[in-house]
């Protein structure tokens, strides 16, 4: 059965989810909209980082696969294209420095901004037309993450979990809509509540418009841990 969670921001989203899978398991199609994204402290981050659930490293590696954020907040400067060209290199480096790194299929930004052979960029389209047209779009700004030619449509581990992110621009506010094959909320989904906050913000710092809210379905969704996640939950001062 479907399940809807509307929540604040994505910290309260990981909080609201973590406690509905420990009260009635692990399960299918879920529905969570983030109304304030980024409204939460460094303060209130520490108290998960802290908690022994996640670590804020593991956190922020989740983060920058979507966006590098502190990539960007060292390069805010940059002119779009050097920015999509500087995250590459950089990438392309640490894969080869660090094992870890040698995923099968890459990171979700380079999705965004360099799919497959032909390097296509699917983010900046969306941010050109956001600006350039006359008549606000709120259906056709799409990015998709997996691929026919790319991706094993039975593999059981190894595909990209994100599937499919859409931008809406409507009640006066630019919106984000993401869709997860599977979603793992001890290890992935606080990092990906982040990350696509980071993604919609900067779209809207390259258009001018309002940031929005963040809708997430998560066809399958599950933890593990959830003992220590609850006692986590149970500590929390938010």
């Amino acid at each position: 059965m479907a399940h809807f969670i509307q929540t604040n921001n994505c910290l309260t989203a990981w909080r609201d989810v973590s406690q509905h899978i420990i009260n009635h398991g692990d399960g299918f199609n879920l529905l969570v909209q983030i109304d304030t994204p980024l409204a939460y402290t460094t303060a209130q981050l520490a108290e998960i980082t802290n908690s022994g659930v996640i670590t804020l490293p593991k956190v922020n590696d989740v983060i920058n696969t979507i966006f590098p954020a502190k990539l960007h907040s060292r390069n805010v400067t940059l002119p779009n294209s050097q920015f999509y060209n500087l995250h590459e290199r950089i990438y392309l480096r640490g894969k080869t420095m660090h094992r870890r790194n040698r995923s099968r299929w890459g990171n979700y930004f380079l999705r965004f901004t360099k799919f497959g052979s032909n390097q296509k960029n699917q983010l900046q389209p969306i941010i050109d037309g956001i600006n350039n047209r006359a008549n606000n779009q709120a259906a056709c700004y799409i990015m998709h993450v997996s691929s026919v030619d790319y991706d094993n449509n039975t593999r059981v581990i190894g595909n990209p979990c994100l599937q499919y992110v859409q931008f809406g621009y409507y009640n006066n506010t630019l919106n984000l809509t993401a869709v997860y094959r599977n979603h793992d909320f001890l290890t992935k989904a606080l990092g990906n509540y982040i990350g696509l906050s980071k993604l919609l913000e900067f779209v809207c710092s390259k258009t001018g418009k309002p940031m929005g809210n963040i809708s997430c379905q998560s066809i399958h969704y599950y933890m593990g841990q959830k003992r220590l996640v609850g006692n986590c939950l149970n500590n929390l001062t938010w």
